[in-house]
């Protein structure tokens, strides 16, 4: 399936419209979020009805569960989970599922439309991103440079089987004797 995914920095002006292929791993959809937002390498987690699901630490994936699919945290349209970019701060995302379809039209991933460039050189808690929303004269949102942010990475993990022998898999190979 393929989703449109509203994402809500809980609390502030802050929030993207982005569309993933939910073919990919719950890690590498939690780093294309994260590159939609600029966000720097960290721990990344989605809780979907409670349970916690880890999601990678700057698109590096430290446990097999991490590599499942995006399908497969059964996400519905309308329904919503949380989004944390790093689970030692109290900055949550509000993930809502704006549509899920075989297919969208239009190309995968990409930022669509969002509001409110995050701040580079504050510290990144609430208080200081609002009171950055509150001023006069904040750059706005680049949606171009977002997408292509997005799109550097791809629609899927390029590095799967690097992780999966990371993760101590052994490399299958398979010998026939005719």
């Amino acid at each position: 399936m393929q989703y449109l995914l509203k994402i809500t920095l809980k609390d502030t002006p802050v929030w993207r419209l982005v569309a993933v292929d939910g073919t990919a791993d719950i890690a590498f959809v939690a780093e294309l979020i994260a590159a939609s937002f600029a966000y720097e390498k960290a721990r990344r987690v989605f809780t979907v009805n409670g349970v916690e699901y880890r999601a990678g630490n700057g698109g590096d994936v430290e446990d097999i569960k991490e590599l499942s699919l995006f399908d497969e945290l059964h996400l519905e349209q309308g329904q919503s989970c949380i989004y944390r970019h790093n689970i030692n701060n109290d900055l949550i995302h509000i993930v809502e599922v704006m549509k899920k379809e075989d297919h969208l039209f239009c190309l995968m991933p990409s930022t669509l439309v969002g509001s409110g460039l995050l701040p580079k050189d504050l510290p990144f808690d609430l208080e200081h991103i609002n009171a950055h929303f509150d001023k006069d004269d904040i750059d706005s949102l680049d949606l171009r440079e977002c997408t292509k942010r997005m799109r550097a990475l791809g629609v899927q993990r390029k590095d799967l089987k690097e992780s999966l022998l990371r993760l101590g898999s052994r490399d299958l190979s398979v010998k026939i004797n005719c």
